[in-house]
């Protein structure tokens, strides 16, 4: 499962650098350095990742020096899979914008922090996946890498004095998607629906909402976030210490449509009732 993670990772990125250089943005990836970095000022998700790179590097060097290579593989897994894969990806698409309207300088931006985290992301998992890792990693340099072989490259050392806000403000939107998905999925609202959603919660907690709410919006499945003095009553709300959020949706319901599909789960039910009572009959079962 992890190997095709990677995959489709690499997938997505060749897809959209070839899509930006059909429109003339390149990003050389021996130019961007050993390490990621970027300007105070670049959008929230680019020195999030960033940041999170840096401290995931320090930690597995130090896993290493210990000799913990049980820890060491956890971290990078961690961090690939889950603020890589799940998080950073998804955010990004918001930013790889190659139409005619687009801001090329942001979508290049967009893209060589992409690139960078990735490609330094492989220098750190290489020791304990060095084949997929390998081929990853020459592909990504269309065959012309710096070196002979990842294994020649210099492993990434992370920054620890490196902090970022943004870390803090990460988290608490990443709770705020968290506790909508999860309503969602407690209030069953189809799959596809994008509903408003209600927050009860500070002026900085607002602020860092406002300044990213097209975040919210892709990942939470969420067309219109109304900030309250008080959740709407007889809605279904989470609440953390951060924020107080409802989902608002309304199900319109089919009565013939629906009378029917419990009928059927009814039957279904029933039937497996019967087959149990049969089996229970059965000595020789027993």
């Amino acid at each position: 499962a992890f190997a095709n993670k990677i995959w489709n990772a690499a997938r997505f990125l060749f897809m959209n650098v070839d899509r930006a250089a059909e429109i003339g943005i390149t990003v050389d990836p021996i130019a961007l350095g050993a390490m990621p970095m970027v300007d105070s000022d670049a959008p929230l998700e680019a020195r999030w990742i960033v940041a999170e790179l840096h401290a995931t590097a320090a930690k597995v060097n130090q896993s290493l020096e210990n000799y913990r290579y049980d820890d060491a593989a956890n971290t990078i897994y961690q961090f690939f899979w889950g603020s890589f894969c799940d998080w950073y990806i998804e955010i990004v698409k918001l930013r790889l914008d190659f139409s005619e309207s687009a801001d090329n300088a942001q979508t290049k931006d967009a893209l060589a922090t992409l690139v960078s985290v990735f490609e330094t992301a492989l220098r750190l998992l290489s020791p304990f996946m060095p084949f997929i890792t390998e081929e990853v990693w020459h592909a990504l340099y269309d065959g012309n890498p710096p070196a002979k072989s990842i294994a020649l490259t210099r492993y990434p050392q992370g920054d620890t004095h490196l902090h970022d806000e943004a870390v803090l403000d990460m988290v608490a939107l990443q709770s705020l998607i968290v506790e909508v998905r999860a309503l969602r999925k407690e209030i069953a609202v189809e799959e596809k629906a994008v509903t408003p959603i209600e927050v009860r919660t500070g002026a900085i907690m607002q602020g860092v909402i406002e300044q990213n709410i097209a975040m919210v919006e892709r990942l939470a499945r969420v067309n219109e976030v109304r900030f309250v003095q008080q959740i709407t009553a007889g809605v279904s709300k989470h609440s953390t210490p951060s924020f107080d959020v409802a989902v608002i949706y309304e199900r319109t319901i089919d009565v013939a449509a629906e009378c029917e599909r419990l009928t059927k789960d009814i039957a279904k039910y029933e039937k497996g009732l019967a087959a149990a009572g049969r089996q229970l009959g059965n000595e020789g079962f027993l």
